[in-house]
C-alpha cells in the first residue's frame, strides 16, 4: 500500500466516524425535543381541561340564574296582566250597561 492510499483510507475512517458520530447526537437531540414537546403538550392539555371544566361551571351557574330569571319575569307578567285584566273586564261590562 502506498503511503497516498492509506492517508486516504485513514481520512475516509475519520470523516465516516464523525458522521455516525454526529447522526447518534443529532438523534439524540431530536429525541429530547420530541420528550420534551410531548411534556409541554400534555401540560397544555391539562391546562385546557381545567380551564374548560372551569367555564363549563361558569354556563351551569348562568343557566341557573337565567332560569331563576325568566321564572321572575313570568311572575311579574302575571302580576301586570292580573292588575290590568280585570279593569278591562269592569270596563267592557260597564260599556253594556
Amino acid at each position: 500500500m502506498t503511503p497516498e492510499l492509506i492517508s486516504i483510507l485513514a481520512v475516509g475512517a475519520t470523516l465516516i466516524g464523525l458522521l455516525v458520530t454526529f447522526r447518534r447526537d443529532a438523534r439524540a437531540d431530536n429525541q429530547a425535543l420530541r420528550a420534551e414537546f410531548r411534556a409541554d403538550n400534555q401540560r397544555l392539555r391539562t391546562e385546557l381541561n381545567a380551564g374548560l371544566a372551569e367555564v363549563r361551571g361558569g354556563l351551569a351557574d348562568v343557566r341557573k340564574d337565567v332560569q331563576a330569571l325568566t321564572e321572575r319575569v313570568s311572575r311579574l307578567e302575571g302580576v301586570i296582566e292580573g292588575l290590568f285584566a280585570p279593569r278591562s273586564d269592569r270596563d267592557r261590562h260597564d260599556d253594556a250597561a
